[in-house]
């Protein structure tokens, strides 16, 4: 089963926002873990539950952990868990957001 994330493999894509640029490491059922590197040249705020995996009958919410502050030119490797269970199937594609705007869209192969 191979993940891809806006047509790349999953290791090989960077998703880029508008304040930081994110790879994701590990994407389980029920959480993400990703690299967050502030690409914006100065220190932000990451917040994991602004996140969310748009299913297209549902919405899964990250749950709150907190805010993680990025200094300028740092990296961080935060897991992100969701409210439920990712479903990861054959054949299923999804969107990840970030505070309502679309970063990604996942397919499963």
């Amino acid at each position: 089963m191979a993940l891809r994330i806006n047509g790349k493999d999953m290791n090989d894509a960077v998703i880029k926002a508008d304040q930081f640029e994110m790879k994701i490491l590990e994407l389980v059922p029920d959480h993400l873990k990703a690299n967050i590197k502030g690409i914006s040249g100065e220190a932000f705020n990451f917040v994991p539950r602004f996140m969310s995996m748009v299913y297209p009958e549902k919405v899964i919410d990250a749950r709150d952990r907190g805010i993680i502050t990025v200094g300028s030119g740092k990296t961080i490797e935060p897991m992100i868990e969701f409210r439920e269970r990712l479903r990861i199937e054959a054949f299923t594609t999804m969107e990840l957001r970030y505070a309502r705007k679309k970063l990604a869209t996942i397919t499963v192969e």
